[in-house]
C-alpha cells in the first residue's frame, strides 16, 4: 500500500465505510435499484421510503450514492435541484422529532468513575486481580468515550493499540 493510499484509507473510519456499503446495498438489493442511478430513479427511492425512514437516514443513503457515484467517475445525480427540492418536501410532510440521547451529566460521571475506582481498590485487597484490571479498563474506556466524544460502538471496538 502506498503512502497516498494509507492516507486516504485513514482518512475515512471503517463504520462510514461499513455504512455506505449498507446504503448502497439497500438500494441495489432491497429496492432494487440499478447504480449508475438517474435523478429519476433515486426520486423514486427517496419518495418510496419518505415515510419509514428519517430525513438524517435519507440522507445519509443520498451521501452514501454519491460517494459511489464520485468513486467510479460517474455524474452525480444526488446533487440535482430536483433532490433537494424533494428533500424539502419531505421534511414538509413528514416533520420528525429528533431523537437524541440525554447528554451524560458530569455528576453522573464521577460517580461511575468514583465507582470503578473504589471497585477496583476492593478488587486489589481481596487479591482479585481480574476484577481490578477489568475495573482500570471500564474507567479508562468510560472517560475516554466522554472526553472524546466516541460512540459507544467506536469504544466497543477499541484495541489496546489505539
Amino acid at each position: 500500500m502506498s503512502q497516498v493510499d494509507l492516507y486516504l484509507d485513514a482518512a475515512e473510519r471503517a463504520n462510514t465505510r461499513r455504512s455506505y456499503a449498507s446504503a448502497i446495498q439497500h438500494f441495489e438489493i432491497e429496492w432494487r435499484g440499478l447504480l449508475p442511478a438517474t435523478i429519476d430513479s433515486i426520486s423514486r427511492y427517496l419518495a418510496a421510503y419518505a415515510e419509514s425512514l428519517s430525513l438524517n437516514t435519507l440522507k445519509h443513503r443520498l451521501a452514501a450514492l454519491s460517494r459511489w457515484h464520485q468513486d467510479h467517475g460517474f455524474p452525480d445525480p444526488t446533487k440535482a435541484p430536483k433532490i433537494r427540492q424533494l428533500l424539502k418536501g419531505i421534511r414538509t410532510l413528514h416533520p420528525a422529532q429528533e431523537k437524541r440521547a440525554k447528554p451524560l451529566e458530569l455528576e453522573i460521571l464521577c460517580g461511575v468513575a468514583d465507582w470503578l475506582t473504589s471497585a477496583t481498590a476492593a478488587a486489589v485487597s481481596r487479591g482479585d486481580s481480574a476484577s481490578a484490571l477489568r475495573h482500570t479498563r471500564d474507567r479508562a474506556l468510560v472517560l475516554l468515550g466522554f472526553w472524546r466524544g466516541f460512540r459507544s460502538d467506536e469504544l466497543a471496538n477499541s484495541t489496546l493499540s489505539d
